[in-house]
């Protein structure tokens, strides 16, 4: 059974770091009746489970729509009718299916013993079978030092040339629970729960599809921004776009939207950000650490920049360092809060799928194994070692899914492996609470239900659009304005 210290304690203790704040909004869950965590709250679950948790993060005991304890939820949920989960909240239905519809970021622990993490595990969650521990990041799920994955170049992945996949960690013993999988706490292993057996995806109608998707965005920034200090970042992109635009009928409850600006794409990114806002009236604000040349860089000192990069390590489960928000200083300076993320809706533009499958099926059977190994990132080098070390689990995962969704595994291999190799990252971002309100089951079936080829031509990002927010549509997009001012230069 596990016991203090944990390999977090150990890591900042040897860092000369604080653990409650590199670890603010972690957890463990474990049946250990010798673990503390001090600062941690203790939630049981059933009899013999105690759930170790931050109080930082937002916290909701669950009843059954019977009557009595069904379990626990960490994070941020909105069901599937658009009511924010809060504590006491009933269920209308059995677990799994609440868990099924919800969105946000969140982990759901069922008390009849299993544990769910949301759509595309943007609330990372590992266990530990042998110790019997789930936990939010490696160093919470163990009380040892590291065994590195043999199978990684660990160096590589934390410089961002790598990513841990289909369910890996970097410890060679701790593994992740993959987004639409249940973990048994009987059994400890993992069991797929989404697509049921039975899914298909068949082609829909995209006005009505565009129509609903963009209702179920809206309602889900709705019932959190209504309960929440929350901030938009606003970039020259179109993810940023879009949740701007579902968020118009509610943009009294947002705080502010902002844009940080560490480079010179930054600046053009802030330079449409500001005109986005002032379209939509929202408070916006420009967070710089870089003006006109490196020399006027506003940053942290470099042994500031060196404390950030470690503590962000340890933090996010060391799948990659920290990008210039932190490093420059520049998150810190928002106010805390809820931010709003777009990181999902990449699936909208299908940017896993091969070029070619998209759109004439060159493949025999439109799916290309070799690319969609590669596609994940894994290792450094990529091409014929990737293949080699990692196509059988590919493919042994492609295998669970049902097969009315087997043509669609590029998607499937987005959310459940992609994803949730790099979003861990979220933990490092330690004074606001990171959301992407696109993490929505039924928003990512209304994607793959949309044609590839489209999919890929934007052609639905510009629905979307149009559809929530017709007066965004003609300001430019920052690489618009990059290859128009490179171009004139």
């Amino acid at each position: 059974m596990l016991s203090a210290p944990l390999a977090a304690h150990t890591a900042c203790e040897a860092a000369k770091l604080d653990f409650a704040r590199i670890f603010r909004g972690q957890f463990t869950l474990s049946q250990s009746t010798e673990l503390a965590i001090d600062g941690y709250r203790i939630s049981e679950l059933g009899d013999d489970w105690f759930l170790h948790h931050c109080r930082s993060i937002p916290f909701a005991r669950l009843n059954a729509s019977s009557g009595g304890f069904a379990g626990l939820l960490l994070g941020i949920a909105v069901d599937g009718d658009g009511t924010l989960v809060g504590d006491g909240y009933t269920l209308s239905g059995d677990f799994e299916s609440f868990a099924t519809h919800a969105a946000g970021r969140f982990v759901a622990f069922d008390a009849q013993g299993a544990v769910y993490a949301d759509p595309t595990g943007s609330m990372g969650v590992v266990y530990d079978a042998n110790t019997r521990t789930v936990a939010s990041t490696p160093l919470m799920c163990i009380n040892r030092p590291l065994i590195d994955n043999p199978r990684f170049d660990v160096d590589a992945v934390q410089a961002g040339r790598g990513s841990y996949a289909l369910g890996h960690t970097r410890d060679a013993f701790v593994c992740g629970v993959m987004p639409n999988h249940r973990l048994g706490l009987n059994s400890f292993a993992l069991s797929r729960f989404w697509p049921k057996a039975d899914a298909g995806f068949p082609l829909d109608t995209p006005e009505r599809t565009i129509a609903d998707m963009g209702q179920r965005l809206s309602s889900v920034i709705s019932a959190i921004a209504k309960s929440n200090t929350t901030l938009l970042p606003l970039t020259g992109g179109r993810d940023s776009r879009n949740l701007a635009a579902a968020a118009k009928p509610h943009l009294a409850h947002i705080d502010h939207s902002y844009t940080f600006v560490s480079n010179w794409q930054g600046q053009i990114d802030a330079e449409v950000a500001e005109q986005l806002a002032q379209t939509l009236s929202l408070n916006h604000q420009t967070y710089a650490s870089f003006t006109d040349t490196a020399q006027n860089r506003d940053t942290l000192s470099r042994p500031a920049r060196r404390r950030q990069k470690t503590a962000f390590r340890l933090a996010g489960g060391f799948v990659g360092d920290a990008n210039n928000d932190i490093l420059d200083g520049l998150a810190r300076k928002i106010p805390k809060g809820v931010v709003l993320r777009g990181n999902v809706m990449e699936i909208l533009k299908a940017n896993h799928w091969k070029r070619g499958l998209s759109q004439d099926a060159a493949h025999p059977d439109g799916h290309d194994a070799d690319y969609a190994v590669e596609r994940l990132a894994i290792l450094n080098d990529g091409g014929a070692q990737t293949i080699e070390a990692f196509k059988p689990d590919y493919l042994a995962w492609k295998s669970s899914l049902p097969e009315g969704a087997q043509h669609l595994a590029y998607d499937f291999a987005f959310i459940e492996s992609l994803l949730p190799g790099w979003q861990p990252k979220f933990y490092g971002y330690t004074r606001n609470f990171l959301v992407n309100p696109f993490n929505d089951r039924a928003i990512i079936a209304a994607c793959m239900r949309l044609p590839v080829a489209e999919r890929r031509a934007n052609t639905y990002n510009d629905a979307l659009l149009a559809h929530l927010a017709p007066e965004l549509v003609d300001i430019p997009f920052t690489p618009d304005l990059k290859i128009a001012r490179s171009s004139a230069a």
